[in-house]
């Protein structure tokens, strides 16, 4: 039987990191003042921040990656913002009510995940120019805190580790990546974009059709390599689930349902939960085990990262 382990934290930060440097504008030219040793960004800039957070209390300006970052406290609560040099806002982390917004959405898909019994510290609502919004949840146990990231429809994103309190940055999508993914879907809406390759610098989008989630990989040229279409026992081919309620992970916790289609073969990837870690099992269209594939495997690095 062939099955993927997936550690939890494995290259996340090198996910993050990179999506810093080849998504964001690093542009350092910025009009900068400093009065009494307190960082003040432009005219431009705090009149496009007035007016879109209005009841901004504790206002404090920094200079990130060549954008104004603004942390300010929103309904009693830590927010922050993002803006360029001329004033055009591109990221904003406000606060939402875990309980009363989020939880209704996301708590089911949260129980099924190796974080079910992790505790929730706070709950985001994160929006970024050109994407869709998204919800961010911080949960923390005795030794990290991570931030999960959902869709509006309860869809697991990924989750990135919470180390400097700052994980979320604006991200610029390339024209040529733009163009790649309209040539391939309609009526779609981005929900995140990342680096999930280190060296080969392959990204991964995250979109919604309809309301059905998907991830595409494209590679450094923007050419397309492998979709992951979320599915349900209703979705997926009845051949597929009966092959997997045989197997003998058929009694293991079951996280999500994913296709994983490529140019050449569509298989199905079953996310399981074992001993608190994920564990996927694979099986193809006639509802059969499929060989095992080692971490080197040329498709295991998308599976252990997204």
């Amino acid at each position: 039987m062939k099955f993927y382990l997936c550690f939890c934290f494995y290259l996340r930060l090198c996910v993050a990191g990179l999506l810093t440097l080849l998504f964001v504008d690093c542009s350092k030219e910025t009009d900068t003042v400093v009065e009494d040793d307190k960082f003040r960004p432009t005219e431009q800039v705090l009149s496009s921040f007035d007016a879109r957070y209005p009841n901004a209390k504790e206002v404090d300006w920094s200079l990130e990656e060549g954008y104004y970052v603004a942390d300010f406290v929103l309904d009693s609560k830590a927010a922050s913002a993002w803006f360029g040099k001329n004033g055009e806002w591109t990221l904003g982390r406000i606060p939402a009510s875990y309980s009363e917004q989020v939880e209704p959405i996301v708590s089911e898909s949260l129980s099924r995940t190796a974080y079910a019994a992790w505790e929730v510290k706070g709950a985001y609502v994160l929006n970024r120019k050109q994407l869709t919004p998204v919800y961010s949840v911080n949960v923390t146990n005795s030794r990290i805190s991570s931030n999960l990231y959902f869709t509006q429809y309860g869809d697991f994103i990924k989750v990135i580790d919470d180390v400097n309190n700052r994980t979320d940055m604006p991200v610029v999508i390339p024209s040529a990546l733009m163009n790649a993914i309209d040539n391939l879907f309609a009526d779609i809406d981005i929900v995140d974009v990342s680096v999930i390759d280190v060296i080969n610098s392959e990204i991964s989008v995250g979109m919604l059709q309809s309301e059905t989630y998907l991830t595409s990989i494209f590679n450094k040229n923007y050419t397309w390599i492998v979709n992951f279409w979320n599915m349900t026992q209703q979705t997926i081919p009845q051949k597929v689930w009966n092959g997997f309620k045989s197997s003998p992970y058929a009694d293991l916790p079951l996280s999500r349902i994913r296709s994983m289609e490529s140019a050449s073969a569509t298989t199905y990837l079953f996310y399981l939960i074992r001993d608190n870690k994920t564990v996927i099992a694979e099986f193809n269209n006639d509802g059969r085990p499929t060989t095992v594939i080692s971490r080197e495997h040329v498709m295991a690095k998308y599976l252990l990262t997204i």
